[in-house]
């Protein structure tokens, strides 16, 4: 006799793979992201708190290998030090016009930081919807030493078979709602077999709060600015604020979409360690440095 979970069950995952088949035409573009691993490890570096002092500590570790950094990691001391081979940006912030002043002024930050520091290889990978506002590459290409690729950020979502065709054609991947999934996707679609996270703790449910007018807030910590860190209102694509809900269902896309990638990492022959003390990821190996 058929369950009826596992009539809802399908139902749900062939809805999903509809609505991932409509979204083909709207939102996956033709890129190929060429094999630029050197064939050393790969380590991705979060802008977590455990992101300095690993790096002071841990020289030995992360010099022979290839480093992928993100976000805001242009604007530090570190990045001239470590001289990353990759860096990865995500968030439509970085491209739309119609945000806030206050994300203008952070974007022109990064890009400025990126032009002006790169003086050695680096390739930049950017989704390929960012190209609506190219003003930001105009910047970069008086760089030469940066190279940009482009990539998919469409959400696949449906039955495991038609996921995982649709990320190895590198259309798609899991909702990419925090920066390292898409730096996790681009470093295996880039050819990198084994790979380490750090400063990516990720426990952010303890730093969220509410006031008396109901607003949400979250203290985002990260390597630079730990001590200094606030509560700050979250907003969304770069204006207004998130409801505490809309907050807990980004978490909720995050955590998935890392046990979807080690689930289809796996199946690729790639190994993916968590070395961040007190990591709330729960779907890769962990190992202690």
């Amino acid at each position: 006799m058929i369950k009826l979970e596992n009539i809802r069950d399908f139902g749900l995952l062939n809805a999903q793979t509809l609505i991932t088949l409509a979204r083909i035409p709207l939102m996956c573009r033709p890129v190929h992201l060429p094999s630029i691993s050197s064939g050393k490890e790969l380590l991705i570096l979060g802008n977590g708190p455990s992101l300095k002092p690993f790096l002071e500590k841990h020289p030995d570790f992360w010099r022979i290998k290839d480093l992928l950094v993100v976000n805001h990691f242009a604007e530090t001391d570190f990045f001239t030090q470590v001289k990353p081979s990759l860096y990865v940006v995500s968030a439509p912030e970085y491209w739309l016009k119609d945000v806030e002043l206050d994300f203008v002024e952070k974007r022109q930050r990064i890009f400025n930081a990126l032009t002006e520091k790169t003086n050695w290889p680096l390739h930049f990978f950017i989704p390929v919807h960012a190209k609506r506002n190219l003003w930001w590459k105009k910047l970069l290409d008086t760089n030469p030493n940066i190279h940009i690729h482009f990539y998919n950020t469409m959400p696949v979502e449906g039955f495991w078979s038609f996921r995982t065709l649709l990320m190895n054609m590198q259309c798609g991947m899991p909702r990419p709602h925090n920066v390292i999934v898409p730096a996790l996707m681009n470093a295996i679609w880039s050819g990198w077999k084994k790979i380490y996270l750090i400063g990516t703790e990720h426990n952010w449910l303890k730093d969220v709060s509410i006031d008396n007018e109901n607003r949400v807030y979250l203290t985002l910590r990260y390597f630079y600015n730990d001590q200094k860190a606030r509560p700050t209102v979250i907003k969304h694509l770069g204006k207004g604020q998130r409801k505490l809900h809309e907050i807990l269902e980004k978490f909720y896309w995050s955590f998935k979409a890392y046990h979807d990638i080690q689930k289809w990492a796996q199946k690729k022959g790639v190994k993916i360690y968590n070395i961040t003390p007190g990591s709330w990821i729960d779907a890769f190996e962990r190992k202690e440095i």
